[in-house]
């Protein structure tokens, strides 16, 4: 009976951890030494894992009476001239800037230039539902003052209601035994060995809460604003520049072939005229010389 206390403390973490992990009724069966019936302190931790079970459903049941939690997601694409792509772009992504970080955030943006006449751009960007029906109408206005038009449009959702419940769930039950381990711990009737124990126990708990509290924020974030992706496009011409780009590169081949024989043509005139002159010349004057030399009758026979 004199060691009880000090096997009170261990046993009653066992008993707070369980409550996160939906382990049976049967595992809350405990033996303490010759006594049949647990101490006040085991009975509170269940009576207090029966309260976070019964308080963690009615809340389920109030979440789940109310909307689904939908993430939702919108397309727009765009075709405009090729020289009002960048700036459009450009004026779209300022806009969500100017509305600051709580009205609209802006994830990506990118441009591709091909050619002059083929530039496409994609913006991606997070933004508020209220604020966005009224930034997708002047995205279509300012698209319509280029001389562009809308091509498609998309909008998909994400039931992210299940994840929700269950992290909210998870941390309302951690919560609840970060407070019971903190009340334990302000006892301080057990040996050190079991305060440190305690700690531990605690520490994992708080890091758990941590961590589900970010991921809980992140699930919020994403249901209460939506992403938007748009892309931006040339419109295509009858007649382009890329349409007689080949005769433009022949008459570009023609020119460089061109001159890649008359630099041949001047090349090995530079290297035969040296022999030229100062070996054929003199040897063909030398050979005539030698042969009107040569006496009469050689020149008869």
């Amino acid at each position: 009976m004199r060691h009880l206390p000090f096997l009170i403390v261990p046993l009653t973490i066992l008993m707070l951890s369980a409550c996160t992990d939906n382990v049976s009724q049967d595992s809350d069966r405990y033996e303490y030494g010759v006594e049949s019936a647990p101490s006040p302190m085991v009975m509170d931790a269940k009576m207090g894992r029966s309260e976070v079970a019964a308080d963690n459903s009615g809340a389920a049941d109030e979440v789940q009476s109310a909307a689904n939690y939908l993430a939702y997601r919108y397309g727009y694409s765009f075709e405009l001239p090729s020289a009002s792509v960048k700036a459009t772009a450009r004026s779209h992504s300022q806009r969500c800037l100017d509305a600051g970080p709580k009205l609209c955030q802006v994830l990506n943006t990118s441009t591709r230039d091909y050619d002059a006449d083929n530039v496409s751009a994609n913006l991606t960007l997070r933004a508020e539902p209220e604020w966005l029906d009224q930034y997708a109408a002047s995205l279509i206005e300012s698209v319509n003052q280029a001389d562009g038009k809308m091509t498609a449009s998309s909008v998909s959702a994400q039931d992210l209601t299940r994840q929700i419940l269950d992290v909210d769930a998870r941390l309302s039950a951690q919560r609840t035994l970060r407070d019971r381990l903190t009340g334990l711990l302000e006892t301080r009737d057990a040996e050190l060995s079991d305060l440190l124990a305690l700690e531990r126990e605690l520490a994992r708990v708080q890091a758990e809460i941590e961590s589900a509290t970010s991921n809980l924020a992140a699930l919020r974030q994403r249901v209460t604003m939506s992403i938007v992706d748009i892309d931006y496009s040339s419109k295509s011409r009858a007649v382009s520049s890329s349409a007689v780009a080949p005769i433009a590169q022949a008459l570009k081949g023609f020119v460089r072939t061109l001159s890649q024989g008359l630099a041949g043509v001047i090349g090995f005139i530079a290297m035969t005229l040296p022999w030229l002159i100062f070996v054929l010349l003199p040897g063909f004057f030398g050979i005539r010389w030698l042969w009107r030399r040569r006496p009469a009758k050689s020149r008869k026979s």
